[in-house]
């Protein structure tokens, strides 16, 4: 199988391009023919042949229908735009050429920011800040892919992508902005599944605060003892305790008499709550 590579972008091109389109007011033009892609652009020097261009232009109708169904162009509401979130990141998960090494790599997630899906990118955050143009965490298509690809429940799961929808932009960025986190799949579910279990006992509007303790704990025990090791069971057990000391779990004048009993009954993390 030949390894498709695809185009790529540094910083410092991306930087070029982002200073000439600093004082154009409408959203810059996609770009998917390549005789008119930057004279930056580069590919791997070995290992692959250049992707084909009908790939490219399949990504960006992919994501562009997700976008339309989501008030595209029209700027929309939060809620369509964190649902066209929720859609492409499933939606590039699934995509096999980002299946393999090419997807870890921020160059190219630079350069389908700023030359395939450029519009959207303008869409999605509509003050164009750099970071979500550049190669990284923030991009707004790596950030995606990264969602997508460690979240994934599978394809024999019911619910394949309830994480996605369940978890709040907060804890998506908790697990996926810290390395120690969201380059360890395992680990990164096994919190995402924490959350949404606690939040059924905390209540949703609890959580920022429960999660930010949660991953303090987290990254502190994984200094001492590599939890992606632990067992199914022993890893819940781990994560669940993560969320049960944390402060409002155990304050109990902001928590009904219910919803302590419950995560006492719940956590199986050997951890008890106390009054």
């Amino acid at each position: 199988m030949i390894v498709q590579l695809f185009p790529r972008l540094d910083r410092l091109a991306v930087d070029a391009l982002l200073s000439a389109r600093a004082d154009d007011a409408v959203r810059p033009e996609p770009v998917v023919d390549a005789d008119s892609f930057p004279v930056e652009t580069r590919y791997a020097a070995s290992g692959g042949s250049p992707i084909r261009l009908d790939v490219l232009i399949d990504i960006r109708a992919g994501l562009e229908e997700i976008a339309a169904g989501c008030g595209f162009p029209d700027r929309g509401s939060a809620a369509d735009r964190a649902q066209f979130d929720e859609r492409a990141s499933a939606f590039l998960a699934q995509r096999n050429e980002l299946k393999g090494g090419e997807a870890l790599r921020d160059d190219v997630w630079a350069f389908l920011a700023c030359v395939v899906l450029p519009d959207l990118v303008a869409w999605r955050f509509v003050d164009r800040p750099a970071e979500r143009f550049h190669g990284g965490v923030r991009n707004t298509f790596q950030r995606l892919w990264m969602r997508g690809h460690i979240l994934d429940r599978g394809p024999a799961s019911d619910a394949r992508w309830e994480l996605l929808g369940a978890l709040t932009e907060d804890a998506l960025v908790q697990i996926t902005e810290r390395p120690s986190i969201g380059n360890d799949a395992r680990l990164s579910q096994a919190l995402a599944e924490g959350w949404l279990r606690a939040s059924k006992i905390l209540g949703r509007s609890a959580m920022e605060d429960a999660m930010r303790e949660a991953v303090i704990r987290l990254r502190l025990r994984n200094q001492v003892q590599l939890l992606s090791e632990l067992d199914d069971q022993e890893l819940e057990d781990a994560v669940n305790a993560f969320f049960a000391q944390s402060s409002v779990a155990i304050d109990p004048e902001s928590r009904s008499g219910t919803e302590l009993l419950q995560s006492r009954s719940l956590y199986r993390a050997g951890v008890e709550v106390t009054t």
